[in-house]
């Protein structure tokens, strides 16, 4: 009976000590997830400022061949608005090619920081009520 008593004992000692490690290091055996707020990393990138410092150099530079291509005593405007038509479809081109090179590299950096984190997965923070690592301020980093 001693044998027994003594037996239940270590087990019950190991159990308690297995529940204290595991609420103490419990995260460590829990999935960690990351969250990103894509607003946030636009206005702190200095990657994404650039692409706009692009885009809005291309717009001036699209405005002033509308501008030298319509002389003011022009009176046709059907010329006008096709050259007009024409300039904006080049700026939503160039805009789409932009905006897709970005994503790009948001994701690659995304991807970065996620593996040094050793995250399971990445939400945008729109999406998340509670919880989560924010990798926004990470991700803004490396697009610099």
């Amino acid at each position: 009976m001693k044998n027994l008593s003594w037996l239940i004992s270590a087990i019950l000692g190991a159990v308690v000590a297995l529940l204290l490690v595991f609420l103490l290091w419990g995260n460590i055996f829990m999935p960690k997830f990351g969250i990103i707020d894509i607003a946030k990393v636009v206005d702190e990138s200095e990657r994404a400022q650039e692409l706009n410092r692009q885009l809005t150099a291309r717009y001036n530079e699209l405005v002033a061949e509308i501008q030298a291509a319509q002389p003011p005593e022009q009176s046709d405007d059907t010329d006008g608005s096709e050259i007009e038509r024409k300039a904006y479809a080049e700026y939503l081109r160039f805009r789409q090619e932009l905006e897709t090179q970005f994503q790009q590299e948001i994701d690659n950096a995304v991807s970065k920081v996620a593996e040094q984190r050793r995250l399971m997965f990445v939400i945008d923070a729109d999406v998340v009520r509670f919880g989560g690592v924010d990798i926004s301020d990470d991700v803004a980093k490396l697009l610099q």
